[in-house]
């Protein structure tokens, strides 16, 4: 191949998926190339065409249902959209690899780790017995996971784990390109940081190609050479990263970079004297692990150690720490919803030894918000009755009464109360966490518990959810403890910080001094990981 000939050359390609009279134009005329060693990121929001294109190139779309109606792809010169299939498997995982958004999704359960890494080796290499295990662990090493880890299965693993293992799938052969679909999007801070810092590693001394595809510009910073921002599957802009994030020349680039969740918490009406809405003491979760024979004492999993909170009417308080921390943990055991030791006192009364019939009538004063609204809106319920299944349970209240209510709070939290009668599949992630919110909100009260509620959206979308709560929290007084990795997320709504690792709280303060001036080197780790513009860390 000619030095100055593209490693990638995308010319003018259209991608369509076509169901009965229905085209839905995903890509539409798109143009770009990528030299051999260099990193382009594409970017924008879900639904703009990113992963789209990124599936065309190597023809994993769901074909008839997925048509081409014009354009070329030219990989090392070589023609890939009307390649013999043969020849594309053949340039499949060998000369283009690719890394998956969910490596929980992508690794088959029913095999160990070091197995698969192999089958991509064997498919491609003329590697056996001895020789190919030797070659498994070498790219363990790689990646940094210990060799132990090759008898693994993915569900063994953590999150960071199995994105390593992806990775040393996709290097695996040594492939010229590699396609990076959402890398790190799950991933905490750290790890995102080891990832990034892992991919440019390899990069470098391999001299292979990233494509690098994201809606997370801080990560397009650290890494990328070039970006291309896509809109509604067109080009929006082209440029090297320095000159787009200093000079941004299109309208929807500068909204995308003014996309950072900013401002401050809602300021607090603390009156003297006010006792908390929600206070715990010594508070600790034990989980049995493994099994054991008859008089035998259990082994225990420590995933809280004593944990002190405490939030008044109208507060946020930030929960940060990595994966495995014990966040989630201690939510439920606030919650009551894992059973534990400790004192927990909620508007003035203990409640650390209720079980699930004395919680329920205090079910409608906490409630909670999660991850993933897809999940956890059912599937086979309008809008307007999962909005106010809680109503039925909680308040007495005639169909008309309940249909007005719902009415009022899909207004509340900015969603046409026409869409009432539609399906969770028929809303984009944004608004389905708006519903998951209205949902919440409807039985007014005191305290929402928001697990990770914006980590699966869009910078924009999550600027919108977080400007949506503080409204809320404005209007109604409410208290919130708000769940994240997202240290920039947490900074803009919280006014108190606790930072968790494994199980305990290893600082606590406001979020002003948590964030400018932390004492602990851990959280000082997590802010370098969070909020530096490089890849090093401590």
């Amino acid at each position: 191949m000619n030095p100055s000939t593209p490693l990638l050359d995308v010319q003018h390609l259209s991608t369509d998926f076509i169901q009965g009279d229905n085209t839905t134009h995903a890509v539409i005329d798109l143009s770009f190339t990528i030299a051999a060693g260099e990193t382009l990121a594409i970017v924008g929001e879900s639904g703009s065409g990113k992963s789209v294109t990124a599936h065309s190139i190597l023809r994993l779309l769901p074909y008839p249902v997925a048509k081409h109606p014009g354009g070329q792809v030219f990989f090392q010169g070589k023609e890939l959209l009307n390649i013999k299939p043969d020849k594309l498997r053949s340039i499949r995982g060998n000369n283009i690899s690719m890394i998956f958004q969910e490596p929980l999704t992508a690794l088959n359960p029913l095999h160990k780790v070091g197995d698969q890494i192999g089958e991509v080796i064997s498919l491609h290499k003329q590697l056996r017995g001895e020789a190919l295990k030797q070659r498994i662990l070498e790219l363990l090493q790689q990646v940094d996971i210990p060799a132990e880890k090759a008898s693994a299965y993915p569900h063994e693993l953590s999150g960071g784990q199995r994105q390593r293992i992806m990775i040393a799938m996709a290097i695996a052969n040594e492939p010229d390109l590699l396609i990076a679909d959402e890398p790190t999007t799950a991933l905490d801070v750290t790890v995102q940081a080891q990832i990034l810092k892992l991919l440019k590693t390899i990069q470098q001394r391999m001299g292979m190609a990233i494509l690098l595809i994201t809606h997370d510009l801080s990560v397009v910073k650290r890494v990328a050479d070039r970006v291309l921002v896509m809109q509604h599957g067109k080009q929006v802009e082209q440029a090297t990263t320095a000159e787009l994030f200093s000079q941004p020349q299109q309208d929807y680039t500068k909204t995308l970079l003014d996309a950072e969740p900013s401002g401050e918490p809602v300021p607090l009406d603390v009156q003297a004297e006010q006792q908390p809405l929600l206070e715990s003491k010594d508070l600790s979760v034990n989980f049995e692990i493994g099994k054991r024979w008859f008089f035998q004492q259990p082994t225990l999993f420590n995933a809280v150690n004593n944990a002190a909170v405490s939030l008044l009417a109208g507060e946020t308080l930030g929960v940060v720490g990595e994966s495995g921390s014990g966040k989630s943990t201690l939510a439920m055991a606030l919650l009551r919803m894992v059973d534990s030791e400790g004192e927990i006192n909620f508007q003035g009364q203990t409640i650390s030894q209720y079980d699930q019939n004395a919680m329920r009538p205090l079910r409608k004063d906490i409630q909670v918000v999660f991850q993933d609204p897809f999940g956890s809106l059912s599937p086979r319920l309008c809008i307007a009755d999962i909005i106010s299944e809680g109503l039925t349970v909680h308040q007495q209240l005639s169909a008309a009464q309940r249909e007005q209510k719902v009415i009022d709070i899909l207004q509340e939290v900015d969603l046409d109360p026409a869409i009432r009668h539609r399906y969770p599949h028929e809303f984009s992630g944004g608004q389905r966490q708006r519903i998951a919110i209205a949902r919440a909100v409807i039985l007014e009260p005191k305290l929402i518990i928001l697990d990770e509620p914006t980590s699966a959206l869009d910078r924009s979308v999550q600027v919108q959810v977080l400007e949506l709560l503080k409204k809320l929290q404005r209007k109604h007084q409410l208290s919130y403890i708000f769940i994240s990795h997202d240290l920039q997320v947490v900074r803009s709504i919280s006014h108190h910080t606790i930072v968790m690792k494994e199980g305990e709280i290893v600082e606590s303060g406001s979020s002003e001094a948590i964030f400018n001036h932390p004492q602990q080197r851990y959280t000082q780790n997590l802010l370098a990981a969070a909020l530096s513009p490089t890849l090093e860390m401590d």
